[in-house]
C-alpha cells in the first residue's frame, strides 16, 4: 500500500466538495425550514437565498462578484469553514471558506447533517457519494509535474500541453482527473497563471438508510482520491509540499 501523507503543508486546496445523492419526501421548499431546528442545535447558521441565480463569496456569504446558478435551494448553511446546502436530490458540502479542517472534522459534521436530515423527514434513504477535491499551484505547470510523459511538441505543430483529462471505472466506483496547465486567472487584485489538479470520485451503490454505509463510502473516495492525487505526482514534487507522514 502507498504511504500517504497525511498532511502538506500549504494544501492548496480551493474547492473541497461532498456530495451525497438522496431520494427526497417531501417538496424541496420545505427543507430549510424541516431540518432548521436541529442544525441551529449543533452550531449552522442559516442564510436564506432567492430561487434565482444565488452567489456566494469565499466565506459563504450571498456576493454578486461569485456568480452560481443553485435551483430548488432555499438556503444554505454555514458553520466555521463548512457550507451545507440541500438542492434537488442532493445533499452538497463544501469546506474552502479560508481553511480545510481536514477529513476527520469534515466527514464528523457531514455524519452529523446526514443525522439531522434523516430524522427531520426530508429524506431516508441515500444511493450516491461523489467526493472532488480541486487544487490550485500559481505559476506551477502542473503538468511538467507528474509521472509519465505526453509530449507532441516534436510534431512541429506548435501544439502545447494544456489540459490531461483521466479516468478510471472499477466496478461501482468512478474516478475522474483533470489537469490543467498554467490558466490565466482573474482576480480583484489583479491577473495570474495558476495550474489546476482536479480528483472526482464517485459511487454509486442500493439505496440504503445507513448512515455509516454513506460515511463508508465517503471515506473510500477520501481514501482513493489521495492515492491518485499523491500516485500521479513525481516525488520530488511531493518533497516541495512538505509532507507529514
Amino acid at each position: 500500500m502507498m504511504n500517504l501523507p497525511k498532511k502538506i503543508h500549504p494544501d492548496n486546496l480551493v474547492e473541497t466538495i461532498a456530495e451525497i445523492r438522496m431520494h427526497p419526501l417531501c417538496a424541496p421548499e420545505l427543507w430549510a425550514g424541516m431540518v432548521l431546528s436541529r442544525l441551529l442545535s449543533i452550531g449552522y447558521k442559516f442564510l436564506p437565498i432567492p430561487q434565482v441565480n444565488v452567489s456566494f463569496s469565499p466565506e459563504g456569504r450571498p456576493d454578486a462578484k461569485f456568480q452560481k446558478s443553485f435551483p430548488d435551494c432555499s438556503g444554505v448553511f454555514v458553520k466555521d469553514n463548512i457550507r451545507f446546502m440541500m438542492q434537488r436530490n442532493c445533499l452538497t458540502f463544501n469546506c474552502n471558506l479560508g481553511k480545510y479542517v481536514g477529513w476527520d472534522i469534515y466527514s464528523g459534521e457531514i455524519e452529523q447533517v446526514m443525522k439531522a436530515v434523516q430524522e427531520s423527514g426530508v429524506t431516508k434513504v441515500f444511493n450516491r457519494t461523489e467526493l472532488r477535491y480541486i487544487s490550485e499551484y500559481k505559476d506551477i505547470p502542473i503538468l511538467d509535474n507528474i509521472k509519465g510523459v505526453i509530449d507532441v511538441g516534436e510534431a512541429g505543430l506548435g501544439l502545447n500541453r494544456q489540459e490531461l483529462k483521466l479516468s478510471k471505472i472499477e466496478e461501482n466506483v468512478k474516478v475522474f482527473v483533470s489537469l490543467t496547465n498554467l490558466n490565466k486567472r482573474k482576480t480583484q487584485k489583479g491577473e495570474y497563471k495558476s495550474s489546476l489538479f482536479d480528483v472526482n470520485v464517485y459511487e454509486n451503490f442500493a439505496e440504503s438508510e445507513s448512515i455509516s454505509v454513506v460515511i463508508n463510502s465517503l471515506n473510500k473516495a477520501h481514501q482513493i482520491e489521495k492515492e491518485t492525487f499523491f500516485g500521479l505526482l513525481k516525488d520530488d514534487f511531493v518533497k516541495s509540499l512538505n509532507p507529514e507522514y
